[in-house]
């Protein structure tokens, strides 16, 4: 059940939504293309495994992880294969996260700016976000990326960035993530932290600073916008 608290706090000055796990699920298909690759050369390790460790994580985080893996660097050009995989699969459709929409349409109604804040690439977002069909939903919203920063999350930059870009106080934002390593930088930055656990661990996610719940249906009521129902 939600912290009656959360109805009573005021609105924040804009609500920065993390895109995968939060917006659209594109990490099983990372996890799953990224096992396939390693399994060619010999290391087995299946999708769920891939994904537990690289979730919420950047890419060169991804290639380090691989070369880890291999016992070896990786060759020119493996990192860019395993993109051109992922986005092959991406373009015939990406699931959203159930009750997203609904959640980002709820705090735009409201008259709360939004952005999304993701660790991924924009080439990445520029195929994820019309294939699931979000880019829709979040009507011209500004989508502020890994690529903009010099360090990624868990570091704060992107958050500060993305703040700073909308003329917004740090510490007036929600952020909603998905992950220990999102969660973290969000905290890190000021802001306050939702943090949706149906696929991380509660503990991880608390101890990054998060408020966890589980549901995004439960968004709109957690910062306080009036009239929205509490989530059974």
């Amino acid at each position: 059940m939600p912290d009656p608290a959360s109805a009573s706090r005021p609105l924040p000055a804009a609500v920065l939504f993390d895109c995968d796990g939060v917006l659209i699920d594109t990490e099983v298909t990372s996890a799953r293309v990224l096992s396939e690759r390693l399994a060619r050369e010999g290391v087995e390790r299946t999708p769920d495994e891939i994904r537990e460790v690289i979730k919420g994580t950047s890419l060169d985080f991804v290639a380090e992880e691989a070369a880890r893996l291999l016992g070896h660097p990786l060759p020119d050009g493996w990192m860019r294969d395993f993109i051109d995989e992922r986005l092959v699969l991406y373009r015939r459709g990406v699931e959203q996260i159930p009750g997203a929409a609904d959640a980002v349409r709820a705090v735009l109604a409201a008259g709360i700016p939004i952005a999304v804040v993701s660790q991924g690439s924009r080439e990445k977002m520029g195929v994820t976000l019309p294939a699931s069909g979000m880019d829709t939903v979040l009507g011209g919203a500004p989508i502020f990326s890994g690529d903009d920063v010099t360090r990624g999350k868990p570091h704060p930059d992107l958050y500060l960035h993305a703040a700073a870009a909308l003329g917004v106080d740090p510490a007036a934002t929600v952020v909603v993530e998905d992950s220990p390593t999102g969660a973290t930088g969000a905290h890190a930055s000021g802001a306050r932290v939702l943090g949706l656990a149906t696929d991380s661990d509660p503990e991880a996610m608390r101890s990054a600073g998060a408020e966890v719940f589980f549901d995004m249906a439960e968004v709109p009521w957690r910062i306080g916008i009036s009239g929205t129902a509490v989530p059974e």
